[in-house]
């Protein structure tokens, strides 16, 4: 028989639609993508010199849309050569750099077929006065045939371009989600913006990151912010300790970066932008919770807009650990650090006790004094100062006296912290100690049955989970503590003490005789909650090398079944190769694939926590009876139940039944990202949400403070109409198949589906570096 080659063929259209998809994740994209087409046309044109009064122009209506400038415009030849051709761009030039212009990936007139049927385009070259109007139908596009009408029109002296979208399906854009969607990206640019006659651009910084009201303000011109950041500033602190953080003149690594950024403590999420026009949440831990703007022109987006690249991620991380270090080092000047509690977290992640002179402590009997009298107080002859960190009132009443000073630690941190590292630092003031005392202990083969029972099972869940030996051992403690870390030791072990009498391990106890198949996930969360406290600091990853380790044995399993995404291009430059000759059918099937793969999560209902976890919420509110809640930044294990398995990508707990840890809500990580980044949920880390827009972040830190995950949801829907968040107390579970991460009571309802409906999520993740490690 003869054989017949024939050529492999592709319907154009249809793969346009589906790029464009992939790229563009929200039918709105192709607004904000043209809107910034012509936010840079008038850059561009500002730029040659021309005087003129700049206007963008976007109507929604319910077949098209239209999005019309006064920019540069396009000549017939760039018309064709940039816009209908996906993966060229005019903009990658030194003339349009120095513009500030935007976009430079050259998607073009692909960002509109996903959602359009027809694209009529007319325009008029500022450069050449040509006038061009063009047309395209998405059922016609073809490789191989002429399909995009060109025809040249009569020149009318007003360079710009309007394009118009028919839409696919009729009234898919809204008008009130329009304007909503674009405010977000167009609100700080200084060119009018309309949206059906609306203004929706030229925000003031001062109303975008408002001013606050000042107790304390400084300025500086070029000063030195940190080791490689410097710039003129202004920052602001008011009564209760908010900061205000204003940075202009921005030279990194002795490079001038054209941009300014404006943030105020406690805001929660970072937007960037790139010449006023908005690009993404960026994904950055803050001690400070900062949040605000950040507009540099060396930011660049991923080709989809929805968020930044990798590089420009590290750097906004590495500058603003700079600004936190600077930040606090003033703030330890003034008496309002007294009241700020992110501050005194600062002060204890880098160990600078010594910044801590102006906080408060409580001087038994008298008005509360500043640590720094308290050293000036040790330093003449006469005065006998000392410390106590106990609330025994015998204790209290004996030491203080008119004729001497008794400073009493705060029950809480970090405060409590921050007093302890300054007064050790003053070798005059003493400690009276108050340290819980052992006796009786128990252990080996002096236990009965239920205690080395209980005690080799906490034994090895200790081992396997935080990869510590310890020797598990009973006695009576003082001061009505559970259990302790006891300086004596079985062998080279760490040795932990509890008390049969605590009402936590007695349960315990009680529960290991008589409900043996509830035991094992009792003990599992008393290890997390009781003992974990105590060992904390002795988890081999808890230290720089163990967090390296940890991170190389990541980013191995990471490789055994990922390219490196750096290798490779974006879809629109791949198409281009493959159409033009550079790369074979084969390596465009494989570079395409990988990039088009999309991590899509859909949520079609809510399972009750008590189906799939039926004994956390019990077991959390036993055990934490005795113990003081940590604070919200502070790095804790996951709820481990990898016994068991579920099903479910959401569950929720019901308003009837007690919350856990302030949540009601829980979703599963996606398939991908679990598969990726399992291993770092085992560990103990902190978390931190932020939303805004469409797009929600969560950023868990692990606990060596060297790293992290961050976790990223474009959603369909308007997540809250006022960005926020931060820090969040950590609350993951773990089961044999699925990791949950809390959802803030806040945007529960963006992630709960009603009846029929379903919730779709677009999901990125990675590591990230913090830049703000916690020293040892």
């Amino acid at each position: 028989m003869d054989a017949e080659f024939i050529p492999f063929d592709v319907e154009a259209s249809r793969v346009i639609e589906l790029l464009a998809k992939q790229i563009y994740q929200s039918p709105l994209a192709l607004l904000r993508e043209n809107v910034q087409n012509a936010f840079d046309a008038v850059r561009e044109r500002r730029q040659k010199g021309d005087e003129f009064d700049p206007r963008i122009d976007v109507v929604v209506q319910t077949e098209q849309i239209t999005i019309e400038d006064n920019g540069v415009g396009m000549s017939r030849e760039e018309l064709r050569r940039h816009f209908w051709t996906a993966g060229s761009s005019s903009k990658n030039t030194p003339e349009a750099r120095a513009a500030g212009v935007v976009g430079t990936f050259g998607i073009g007139a692909m960002a509109n077929f996903g959602v359009a049927k027809a694209l009529v385009v007319e325009t008029e070259s500022a450069r050449t006065a040509e006038r061009t109007i063009s047309k395209a139908e998405r059922d016609t596009l073809s490789l191989k045939e002429d399909c995009v009408e060109m025809i040249g029109a009569e020149t009318k002296g007003s360079p710009g371009t309007k394009i118009t979208a028919v839409l696919i399906e009729p009234g898919s854009i809204d008008v009130a989600n329009a304007k909503q969607y674009l405010r977000e990206f167009v609100r700080l640019v200084d060119i009018p913006i309309f949206v059906n006659n609306e203004l929706i651009s030229q925000v003031g910084l001062d109303t975008a990151v408002p001013r606050i009201p000042v107790a304390q303000q400084e300025a500086g011109v070029n000063a030195k912010i940190g080791p490689q950041l410097q710039g003129s500033y202004e920052m602001a602190v008011s009564s209760n300790a908010v900061v205000r953080f204003v940075l202009r003149d921005i030279v990194w690594k002795g490079r001038s970066l054209v941009g300014h950024l404006a943030i105020k403590s406690g805001d929660g999420a970072i937007q960037t932008a790139r010449s006023g026009f908005g690009l993404a949440m960026a994904p950055l831990s803050s001690l400070y919770n900062f949040g605000g703007i950040v507009d540099l022109q060396i930011l660049e987006p991923t080709a989809g807009r929805e968020a930044l690249t990798s590089d420009g991620v590290r750097l906004l991380q590495l500058m603003l650990s700079e600004i936190e270090n600077f930040v606090s080092e003033r703030l330890a000047l003034i008496d309002e650090c007294n009241s700020s509690t992110p501050f005194m977290q600062w002060v204890m992640s880098h160990h600078r006790y010594d910044l801590a002179g102006k906080l408060l402590i409580e001087n038994s009997g008298k008005e509360d004094i500043s640590l720094h009298e308290a050293r000036q107080l040790s330093e003449k002859s006469s005065a006998q100062v000392q410390f106590y960190g106990g609330s025994d009132p015998g204790v209290i009443k004996m030491f203080a006296s008119d004729d001497s000073t008794l400073l009493v630690l705060s029950r809480s941190n970090p405060r409590r912290q921050c007093q302890e590292g300054f007064l050790a630092q003053v070798p005059a003031i003493k400690n009276i100690p108050d340290k819980p005392t052992v006796s009786n202990i128990e252990e080996g083969i002096h236990l009965d049955n239920t205690k080395w029972g209980v005690a080799f099972r906490l034994e090895s869940i200790v081992s396997e989970d935080y990869f510590i030996d310890i020797a598990v051992a009973f006695g009576d403690i003082s001061h009505g503590v559970p259990v302790l870390l006891h300086t004596g030791s079985t062998g080279s072990k760490p040795r932990i003490i509890l008390s049969p009498s605590a009402p936590s391990v007695a349960t315990l106890l009680q529960v290991f005789v008589t409900h043996v198949d509830a035991f094992r996930s009792l003990a599992k969360d008393f290890a997390r909650t009781s003992i974990f406290p105590q060992i904390s600091s002795l988890v081999p990853s808890s230290t720089r090398v163990g967090a390296e380790a940890f991170i190389q044995a990541m980013r191995r399993k990471r490789e055994t079944f990922e390219y490196d995404s750096d290798e490779w291009d974006d879809l629109s430059s791949i198409w281009m190769d493959y159409n033009e000759g550079r790369i074979s059918l084969p390596d465009f099937i494989d570079r395409a694939k990988f990039k088009a793969q999309i991590n899509v999560q859909y949520l079609e209902k809510a399972t009750a926590v008590s189906e799939v976890v039926p004994d956390l919420l019990e077991n959390e509110r036993n055990l934490n009876a005795e113990l003081q809640v940590p604070a919200q930044w502070a790095a804790e294990p996951p709820m481990m139940r990898t016994e068991s398995s579920a099903a479910a990508k959401l569950i929720t707990i019901e308003p009837s039944e007690q919350d856990l840890r302030g949540y009601r809500c829980f979703i599963a990580l996606a398939p991908k990202a679990y598969a990726e980044f399992g291993d770092f949920f085992t560990q103990p880390h902190s978390t931190s949400v932020v939303w805004g827009g469409q797009k929600v972040l969560f950023i868990f830190i692990h606990h060596s403070g060297e790293f992290g995950v961050y976790y990223d949801l474009q959603t369909t829907e308007f997540v809250e109409e006022k960005a926020g968040g931060g820090s969040q107390r950590t609350s993951t579970i773990i089961l044999k198949d699925k990791i949950y991460i809390p959802v803030p009571p806040a945007i529960q309802p963006s992630f709960v589906p009603k009846a029929g409906d379903r919730k779709r999520f677009e999901i990125k993740a990675d590591l990230i570096r913090t830049g703000v490690p916690n020293s040892e």
